[in-house]
């Protein structure tokens, strides 16, 4: 039986409707990060183009995080969901770690260690992208206790290869491994079927009694090498014959695929009885690549902007959180969030004796938050953190504690976001190309109707159903589903008219209120000057906060995998 909710009350065989079963202990922790999808590529934000019913059956039964935001690019995302910290603090601010790199994330205590701490069995599969030139750098010498995946930005999606040009020239080089040892018997095999494979098995043989860390930071749908930028197989490819562009076509299949991984995993949890015990995360690291040097055809559309820059495109990232521990579900959140704010929550979910309700008793939601604040004593405070313990906020529909995020400050590239309430500062561009809307004819394109019942129908509806049934609570219905993901759909159009505005250095940058105006289309600077002055002083102040960024010329001549038996490795380490 599910360790959470096994039965702990007197009353069940007097009053079995009223009481409800609890038990406390720590619960599992799952979480998903999708590479590059865009905001308009998940169901729930109100596109049928690409249905994604086993994601949309967690999110329709959790929290949709709808002001979620994560750095523009992979490896600060990655950098600063691992530390708790902005890059800023931690010199990631920069260009994503290149394969010839010598570089990585600097020491210091990651989210894996310190849920180790609390009891956890750390798992890593898929994207690493946080340095490995020395063994010290990689997964498993930082908190992980096991790691089938790849340690650089990407490979293909069958053959493993990372292709990275450089200055001096172009190399070629495999990585794909477990934990230090290559897996060149997965060649051949889909990368996302081999990391969902990888996931199942490890939910299958976990302890159920144990708590579990797993990291699941899958390929897709990030683009691949320049000749074969997007792979999916053919057979689902096929199943997207309304959608007329063929990259667009093959991207719907990758973004299908990852859909099929969230119900496999969702699954394997209900299977083993871990699912009423488990915190699910999804998320995206940054917008969609729709276009530039590895474009993968993704949608940020109504969104202003795309990956690599600090427009709401690049930054606001679809996803959402499900756990039988949240109360108030389902609803969409609009409440600010960083990526940064995982840790300190995770840990506080984590650290909590947390009591689990098994039915529907509306005063035992206060009973609830009463026996988590005597609980939460038992774990040491965090330090030295800029994520902000959202815990609370999530599981009781409570007022987000963050007030303020900094987007990033790069100071190579001179550009600069920060939000404060509801207004963003944006100081400069990595690309004026990359300052447009992007995607707006796939939005308007023909595709078959949202088909709510296929949601509650997906493995991952089938299994909260199943789940739900044992512990008194209704799943979320296919007559509610349009409601929520109206409310989940931006209300605003790029073309609305504002006031234009070029966000360069000169200029001072841009102001939007992007509660009322998500799609950055009304500049307040001009008419708001003090506002614009504010907001540009807690710039300020985070700027002098900032240690320099990091990245290093490549050391391409000993990185070399002809070197390394045609394989990235840990060159600095001297094998």
């Amino acid at each position: 039986m599910s360790s959470l909710l096994a039965p702990r009350c007197l009353l069940l065989v007097l009053l079995p409707s009223l009481c409800c079963a609890a038990l406390f202990g720590r619960p599992h922790i799952i979480f998903i990060v999708a590479d590059d999808m865009g905001w308009n590529d998940i169901s729930f934000h109100g596109s049928d183009q690409i249905p994604t019913p086993n994601i949309d059956a967690l999110a329709f039964n959790g929290v949709i995080l709808n002001s979620q935001y994560a750095q523009p690019v992979c490896t600060p995302s990655r950098a600063a969901l691992m530390t708790g910290k902005y890059p800023i603090h931690t010199g990631m601010q920069g260009y994503p770690l290149l394969g010839a790199e010598p570089r990585g994330l600097p020491p210091g205590k990651l989210l894996p260690e310190y849920l180790r701490e609390l009891g956890y069995t750390n798992r890593a599969i898929g994207k690493w992208h946080l340095g490995f030139y020395k063994r010290e750098l990689t997964p498993t010498y930082r908190g992980f206790d096991s790691h089938l995946g790849y340690w650089t930005g990407f490979v293909s999606y069958y053959d493993y290869i990372l292709q990275d040009k450089y200055k001096d020239g172009e190399f070629s080089g495999f990585d794909l491994r477990r934990n230090l040892t290559l897996a060149r018997d997965l060649v051949g095999q889909y990368a996302t079927d081999v990391f969902t494979d990888e996931a199942v098995r490890l939910i299958s043989t976990h302890r159920e009694t144990e708590p579990l860390f797993l990291y699941l930071a899958h390929l897709a749908p990030h683009a691949g090498n320049r000749g074969k930028l997007l792979e999916a197989p053919q057979e689902v490819v096929n199943k997207f014959d309304y959608i007329a562009d063929p990259n667009r076509r093959t991207y719907a299949a990758m973004v299908s695929k990852l859909d099929d991984s969230v119900g496999r995993v969702t699954e394997a949890l209900q299977r083993k009885g871990m699912l009423g015990d488990s915190i699910i995360v999804f998320m995206s690291d940054n917008g969609a690549s729709t276009i530039g040097d590895f474009p993968n055809w993704g949608s940020n559309y109504p969104l202003r902007g795309l990956k690599d820059t600090l427009w709401e495109g690049g930054v606001r990232v679809p996803g959402f959180i499900w756990s039988p521990l949240l109360q108030q579900t389902p609803r969409v959140s609009n409440q600010m969030m960083h990526i940064t704010d995982w840790l300190p929550t995770l840990y506080t979910a984590a650290g909590r004796f947390t009591l689990q309700p098994t039915c529907e008793w509306f005063s035992f939601a206060t009973a609830l938050r009463e026996r988590e604040q005597e609980a939460s004593g038992g774990i040491p405070p965090l330090d030295g953190l800029d994520g902000v313990d959202q815990w609370e906020a999530l599981v009781y529909d409570l007022p987000s504690p963050r007030r303020e995020v900094l987007l990033n400050i790069n100071e190579k590239t001179r550009t600069a976001a920060v939000r404060y309430q509801n207004y963003k500062l944006i100081i400069g561009s990595t690309n004026p190309a990359y300052n447009e809307y992007f995607g707006a004819n796939w939005a308007a394109a023909a595709a078959p109707p949202y088909n709510a019942s296929a949601v509650t129908g997906s493995p991952a509806g089938v299994a909260v159903a199943q789940l739900y049934m044992r512990t008194y609570r209704s799943p979320t219905l296919s007559s509610r589903i349009p409601s929520l993901r109206w409310e989940a759909s931006l209300q605003c159009t790029p073309d609305s008219p504002g006031s234009s505005c070029d966000p360069t250095v000169s200029k001072g940058g841009c102001v939007y209120d992007v509660e009322r105006d998500p799609c950055e289309t009304n500049d307040l600077a001009v008419d708001h000057p003090d506002l614009a002055s504010s907001l540009r002083a807690l710039l300020v102040r985070h700027r002098r906060t900032l240690v320099p960024q990091g990245n290093l010329p490549t050391d391409s001549f000993n990185a070399d995998p002809a070197k390394w038996g045609g394989a990235w490795t840990t060159w600095g380490s001297g094998e």
